[in-house]
């Protein structure tokens, strides 16, 4: 649907100026010959994006600027096509007709039905109170950690000098040497190195075994010895930890709000598009587009 109606907004824009439904009163985005495209003007077609492209074209000048010369060069070669005579050409006729009732359809079902979708509060608390376990988050710790990489093919000797390094590196850490920096220099892990081996906020399951039952097995503040996984050796420092809870109604609400709406449209669209089709009588033939006959 946001395809059909980004490919339709010059269409559109282009209705209007040729009916003239113009706002005289405001600043001029641009001219064409004696046309004048004020912001007006520009606003009305662009109120017709889905929020999310709205938003980006506030917040992004050179894209809002961009829109605009996209929409007057679609008039311009419009107004050459017409002198030409294409908006007589009977296929191209029918594919402005198609964009036409794509356009009238979307615009029908969204005011009509999507547009009238309550969700009141009670029904949010209802919901809510009957379905908590969704709303509950997991055990998650914060932790750093510093990984020496070896792999599991590696001999013997290679895994003991790993092993070595790895425990010359905890004893620094019992001297006291800063974990973070220790990672920062010396750890094998690219993609937290630069950050001091900070893994962020994590929940069970999310790393390897070995290493999730050492993360989860320690205390704000404690260090683990030394951890063994298929990715080498690694010292693991948390820093952080948050129990399982239920996230609360008010945290939830607005989230939850969006959920039943998005679900309740849904359902609302496709039960009356289906009654549509029904009361119309309307039959169609897939098998046709394959070869197949009609049943």
């Amino acid at each position: 649907m946001r395809k059909c109606l980004w490919i339709l907004g010059s269409f559109f824009l282009m209705m209007f100026i040729q009916a003239n439904v113009f706002a005289q009163d405001n600043a001029v985005v641009a001219k064409i010959g004696e046309r004048k495209i004020t912001l007006t003007d520009f606003k009305r077609v662009t109120d017709y994006f889905d929020a999310e492209r709205q938003k980006m074209l506030e917040t992004n000048p050179q894209l809002k600027e961009t829109v605009l010369r996209q929409f007057i060069q679609s008039m311009v070669i419009s107004d050459l096509a017409k002198q030409k005579g294409f908006d007589r050409v009977p296929e191209i006729k029918e594919q402005l007709q198609f964009f036409s009732d794509n356009f009238l359809a979307n615009e029908y079902l969204k005011r009509e039905i999507a547009q009238k979708i309550t969700v009141s509060d009670d029904e949010l608390k209802s919901y809510y109170d009957s379905h908590k376990d969704e709303f509950k988050t997991q055990d998650m710790v914060k932790a750093r950690h510093i990984l020496v990489r070896v792999d599991n093919s590696a001999s013997d000797d290679e895994k003991k000098k790993a092993k070595e390094k790895t425990e010359l590196y905890l004893k620094k850490i019992k001297d006291g040497e800063d974990f973070a920096k220790l990672a920062s220099d010396f750890s094998d892990d690219p993609g937290t190195k630069a950050k001091g081996g900070d893994l962020g906020f994590f929940p069970r399951g999310r790393m390897v075994k070995p290493f999730d039952d050492a993360a989860f097995s320690l205390k704000p503040g404690e260090t683990s010895g030394i951890v063994e996984t298929q990715f080498g050796f690694h010292i693991i420092k948390v820093e952080d930890r948050k129990d399982s809870s239920v996230e609360s109604f008010d945290v939830v609400k607005e989230r939850l709000k969006q959920k039943l709406s998005q679900d309740r449209t849904r359902k609302e669209l496709t039960d009356f598009i289906d009654k549509a089709m029904k009361d119309s009588k309307t039959e169609i033939y897939p098998d046709v587009l394959t070869g197949g006959d009609k049943k």
